[in-house]
């Protein structure tokens, strides 16, 4: 009963500010243009050569998407398997369903990521906090919900959306002692997106070989692997489960590649920012600027520092701009602050996010021109963890009070002002 009350509070949330930003956000809450052409591209490609591409498609504009032709980007590593929700919708009803569904299955997808890592937030307080459970879900879901890096996934949904999902419930299965359905959810997260399943893999297998080189930490491997999974049989499983959609992705594509051409900027090199064509690079610190919640040239309006020409009104949003970006990224540092003393604090915590952490890392320092273009998609994987560190941060402010009335009253203001500006920095959001 306490979940379906927290399930209703949940939905309320989410509808309410879906209804706000309908109204008053500039770019609208359904998918842009430019992500419904390469949705529909992709499907009318894959329905007319799918099996001769053996399941690649494209995302550019296609001339009758018949095979012969030529597209400006070519064919792109995205394969079929993680178009399957808009494959059903496009069988069943055609483009237009697609076109009408499609953004709603995805904000049904955000609402469940939302939803499973509000409900884990309360798993990993429930040992310090004084909140009632729903008012504490009811915060995590709002910083995840309403953060700028989700507001990114209305606009064109990414396959990271999938991975964290699956993910999020694989790990509440594994806490659930429902190791079987946690498999199944790990094997569908490294379908929908091979790539962050690899850099979990990596995790994981780097913490299976680290005792061979590293002395007196062999029972510390169980400490990092995802709850109730102990024996080394099961660490086993959980590895396989992520590594076989990975394996079987990537010799698809291999025997593809001697049958057809792929884009240039489906290359590995290209997305770590080292084909010899990178001026999309921004090297560490591009990689890094998603932390603002958008680009910090989106306060140009896209004209360049000759904006600084304009008149005084012009420069005073530009100024504004600036604080609200600066100050996105101030809240983002204090999140992962929150996160290092979440995870001490919790094992459940340490278990589930902790992989993410290295896996945002991993991307973050190995694909630095993907992050460095891409602040749509890659970016949100860290909602959950901005979410789940900012409530922390707020427990442990709550702590330091004497007070737990207090604590609560004072928080409401400041949890308050973190969401205002999440919804003000999702409005300065560009296409990218």
């Amino acid at each position: 009963m306490q979940f379906i009350l927290r399930l209703a509070s949940y939905s309320l949330v989410f509808l309410g500010y879906l209804l706000f930003m309908s109204v008053y956000a500039p770019l609208g809450i359904n998918w842009m243009d430019f992500h419904a052409d390469r949705i529909v591209n992709a499907l009318e490609f894959l329905n007319l050569n799918g099996r001769d591409t053996f399941g690649f498609t494209i995302w550019s504009v296609c001339n009758d998407c018949v095979l012969e032709s030529s597209w400006s980007e070519g064919i792109t590593s995205h394969h079929a398997i993680v178009f399957w929700p808009y494959l059903i919708m496009y069988f069943i009803g055609g483009i237009e369903s697609v076109l009408v569904v499609g953004p709603i299955f995805d904000k049904c997808l955000i609402f469940l990521c939302a939803v499973l890592i509000a409900e884990l937030m309360i798993k990993f307080s429930k040992n310090y906090s004084h909140l009632p459970n729903i008012l504490l879900g009811i915060v995590c879901f709002a910083l995840f919900a309403l953060s700028p890096w989700t507001y990114k996934m209305l606009l064109g949904g990414w396959w990271e959306a999938y991975f964290l999902m699956f993910f999020l419930f694989g790990m509440f299965s594994f806490e659930n002692k429902n190791f079987k359905l946690g498999l199944a959810s790990f094997f569908m997260a490294a379908m929908m997106h091979f790539l962050w399943a690899l850099a979990l893999l990596i995790f994981y297998v780097l913490l299976t070989i680290s005792p061979l080189f590293i002395k007196n930490e062999t029972s510390s491997v169980n400490r990092f692997f995802p709850p109730n999974v102990l024996i080394p049989r099961n660490r086993s499983s959980v590895m396989l489960f992520l590594g076989l959609p990975i394996i079987g992705l990537i010799l698809i594509q291999l025997i593809a590649s001697f049958y057809i051409d792929f884009a240039t900027n489906s290359s590995i090199f290209y997305r770590m920012g080292i084909s010899g064509n990178d001026a999309h690079n921004g090297g560490l610190i591009g990689a890094l600027q998603f932390l603002a919640g958008s680009r910090f040239t989106q306060c140009f309006g896209g004209q360049g520092i000759e904006f600084f020409s304009g008149n005084n009104l012009a420069l005073i949003g530009i100024y504004n701009c600036m604080f609200s970006l600066i100050g996105m990224t101030a809240l983002s540092l204090i999140s992962l602050v929150g996160i290092y003393f979440l995870i001490k604090n919790s094992q459940l915590a340490l278990k589930i996010l902790l992989p993410l952490m290295f896996c945002l890392l991993f991307f973050i320092t190995v694909f630095q021109q993907s992050l460095s273009v891409h602040l749509m998609g890659y970016s949100f994987i860290f909602s959950a963890l901005f979410a789940a560190g900012m409530t922390h941060i707020m427990l442990m402010a709550q702590r330091r009070i004497s007070s737990p009335m207090l604590g609560f009253i004072f928080a409401i203001p400041c949890i308050s002002g973190i969401l205002i500006l999440s919804i003000r920095v999702s409005m300065l959001s560009g296409m990218s």
